[in-house]
């Protein structure tokens, strides 16, 4: 029997997958400019990639979904949440990721 919470993680997922189709050059910048962004201040968020490459073509839940891959390949953890400053985020907490 699948729990609410399992049945939640898959759909999260899916969700991801389909919006990363076709997002490969996009994610490439993504991930150099995190690894960047990283190195250079030992945390990174969605907003600080964003003002530096700029939003995805299609869909823009692609920029949580390339967050998280790339948190997730770099063994990241969240150190705290902060509001968004992108406007058209309308001050929705992000993560702030670190080691």
């Amino acid at each position: 029997m699948t729990t609410q919470l399992e049945l939640g993680e898959r759909l999260r997922d899916a969700g991801m997958a389909h919006v990363l189709i076709d997002k490969d050059e996009y994610r490439q910048r993504f991930f150099a400019a995190a690894l960047e962004r990283l190195s250079e201040f030992g945390a990174v968020t969605s907003d600080d990639v964003v003002s530096i490459i700029g939003m995805p073509p299609g869909h823009p839940s692609a920029v949580g979904a390339v967050m998280r891959t790339f948190a997730s390949e770099h063994g990241l953890r969240v150190l705290c949440y902060r509001k968004s400053t992108r406007p058209s985020c309308h001050a929705a907490v992000i993560a702030v990721w670190g080691k």
